[in-house]
């Protein structure tokens, strides 16, 4: 059995009763609007307290629900608050979808929330009237997915952005988040090769370099050591030296021996960083002998 938070429209009412109805049905404990919150009672409090008690957070995905921008439909406030205190928790967050404003654009930044999240369609079913394929369905999405903070997924997802060459999108999911103190470096250092990536390393002014120069300086004092001064050797290698920027980098074997002591830098982040390099180059191989 698994405790469930039903978050929805009251324009969807139709549907969400029949959703809980049928989890109701195969035995599982559903926190519902209607039923769980009194006429009287505080309603964001009930609603934090009913979150808190969840595990798993299932959304009925409509225009109503996360707004939808081809049609100029505004998203709901009280289901946005619900998203974000589900996410601020890091429960499992299961979209079904009652149409296409997922796809076609939802509103608050929901489009790439849930885009990167296994959806449900449950549109067939609101027409056949069976639920039990649907059921079945989000209990076992909800077992695949691995329980991970928030903090985790964001920063995950944006690595694989930046592994698959989508800078921008790397750039925008951290954007939208507040990390705690424990992953602000590795943070900043997604956020710094893949700005440097979007940019070109060939293409940086004096400026440029000496600004990336200073974040990935201030990172050697953090757990970020051994990858910031990959990047610095990078820099000075492929980017000072070529345009003949006068800079105080250290040498490349100095900055190698300066992390021998350090874990590594991960086999991901040298993945990516040597993206900056010329396909003949060497440079990693030597980093790492």
């Amino acid at each position: 059995m698994k405790n469930i938070f039903l978050s929805y429209s009251s324009k969807d009412s139709a549907a969400a009763v029949k959703i809980f109805d049928g989890l109701k049905v195969a035995g599982h404990k559903v926190w519902f609007a209607p039923k769980n919150i009194l006429g009287g009672e505080n309603y964001a409090e009930n609603i934090e307290e009913g979150i808190e008690q969840c595990e798993l957070f299932v959304l009925l995905a409509s225009k109503h629900s996360i707004g939808n921008k081809l049609l100029k439909v505004e998203a709901s406030e009280d289901v946005g608050n619900e998203i974000q205190l589900a996410k601020d928790k890091g429960l499992k967050i299961i979209p079904l979808t009652l149409d296409n404003s997922l796809v076609s654009g939802a509103k608050g930044g929901n489009n790439y929330h849930f885009s990167r999240k296994q959806r449900i369609d449950i549109a067939v079913s609101l027409d056949s009237g069976d639920f039990s394929p649907i059921i079945e369905k989000i209990i076992a999405t909800a077992d695949a997915i691995e329980t991970k903070s928030l903090d985790l997924q964001y920063i995950e997802t944006a690595e694989r952005d930046l592994i698959i060459g989508d800078f921008e999108q790397s750039i925008r999911a951290l954007g939208q988040y507040s990390f705690a103190d424990k992953h602000v470096a590795r943070v900043e250092f997604i956020r710094l090769i893949a700005n440097l990536l979007r940019k070109g390393i060939k293409n940086l002014n004096i400026s440029e370099a000496d600004e990336f120069t200073a974040e990935f300086e201030r990172l050697r004092h953090t757990k970020m050591a051994s990858s910031a001064a990959y990047m610095l050797a990078i820099l000075k290698l492929f980017c000072y030296q070529p345009k003949g920027f006068k800079n105080t980098i250290e040498d490349f074997s100095a900055l190698k021996n300066s992390v021998k002591s350090f874990e590594p830098i991960e086999v991901k982040y040298r993945f990516v960083a040597d993206k900056l390099l010329p396909a003949d180059s060497q440079f990693a191989i030597e980093w790492l002998i």
